[in-house]
């Protein structure tokens, strides 16, 4: 299993449940599917696993994909005791996710918190390098210094550290970057790009414009941070900033929607199906409908799940901020997902069940 993300571009194939296949994460190994089809044993592997596919659905561009393994193995941390030291690598992974789609703050609080508390050092590597890109990309050259020299401290490797070395030259130059033949592909294409923009927003020409081709991450990552090369190649605009959209249980019941509070008229069951999701991540149907519904036949339960699957698209007005598909319940990736559940003051107005919500399988 491969223990840390890969935020500089390498990738692992292989893994020790499955040593001989090459997989992606629309294939992963046979292995994993059946630890993640069991919902009651192997809880350490089932989290290793979704950060696994999060990370290679990232590495390939596919950020709705990722973001949907990472908040599924988010679930199982919340949810299950055996699953938390895998905790801070899932937020390093939500974090990249938020800074790829645009939402900076979103990234640097879950960077943050994936700091909290007692963390090995592939975890702070990967979370101040996660800072490090951030801020350098919203424009924070300070900052962004001091979490290059953090993650150069945490570097597992000497190749690792010269990836670190080379990015902390870009905001600040003069660092040292080192020679080319030492940095991987992903952080020699980073550097490519921003030296061509700097070429460009001079009104320099540049005579060959890199070669983007097998770098999806890498070309969302910076796209922002690369206007006049985007512009060149042709890049589509980047995706707006995902909307928050945070669920309030106490003291009135229903959504806010960035500085629009939309209430929940009626029994509140559906908002109760929303915070499992947001709580635990998706799911298949049937686990959600029996922590959250409760009895009935398969049909009866089904067509509740649909119903409050509805009535939550039309409360926030979008018909794809809650999914079923495949037989399986998530949330839309545009949104940023948060509750008031935990820690919050007053009486829960939440009609249904709540037993789910500390309850584990361990």
């Amino acid at each position: 299993m491969t223990p840390l993300p890969p935020p500089l571009g390498r990738w692992a194939l292989g893994t020790p449940l499955d040593p001989a296949g090459r997989w992606s994460w629309r294939r992963p190994p046979p292995a994993w599917l059946t630890l993640l089809a069991d919902g009651g044993r192997g809880v350490p592997q089932r989290a290793a696993i979704l950060h696994d596919l999060g990370w290679a659905a990232l590495l390939s561009g596919e950020v709705a994909a990722a973001a949907q393994q990472f908040e599924e193995g988010m679930g199982l941390v919340r949810a299950q005791r055996s699953a938390r030291p895998w905790r801070g690598a899932l937020l390093v992974g939500l974090a990249t996710v938020d800074r790829v789609q645009g939402a900076f703050e979103a990234s640097l609080s879950r960077a943050r918190e994936a700091l909290g508390g007692q963390v090995d050092a592939g975890v702070a590597f990967g979370a101040h390098l996660t800072l490090a890109t951030t801020t350098r990309v919203m424009g924070d050259p300070l900052v962004s210094v001091r979490h290059h020299y953090a993650a150069l401290r945490y570097a597992p490797s000497a190749e690792a550290a010269a990836d670190v070395q080379a990015l902390l030259d870009l905001v600040h130059p003069g660092s040292g970057r080192p020679d080319e033949a030492r940095l991987s592909p992903g952080v020699q294409l980073r550097l490519a790009l921003q030296d061509a923009e700097s070429v460009l927003r001079s009104g320099l020409p540049v005579e060959l414009l890199p070669d983007v081709s097998g770098f999806g991450f890498e070309v969302l990552d910076e796209s922002r941070s690369v206007p006049h090369v985007r512009a060149a190649l042709g890049w589509p605009e980047p995706p707006a900033a995902p909307d928050e959209a945070r669920l309030v249980t106490r003291g009135r019941l229903g959504v806010q929607r960035g500085l629009t509070f939309v209430p929940m008229r009626g029994e509140g069951r559906s908002l109760a199906l929303l915070a499992y999701l947001i709580e635990r991540g998706g799911a298949p149907w049937p686990r959600v409908a029996d922590a959250v519904l409760g009895e009935g036949t398969e049909k009866a339960l089904y067509g509740q799940v649909r119903y409050h699957v509805s009535r939550l698209r039309s409360l926030l007005g979008d018909s794809e901020a809650v999914r079923l598909r495949g037989g399986r319940l998530s949330l839309g990736p545009q949104w940023v997902w948060s509750t008031d559940l935990r820690g919050g003051q007053g009486p829960c107005l939440l009609d249904g069940p709540l037993d789910w919500l500390e309850a584990g399988e361990d």
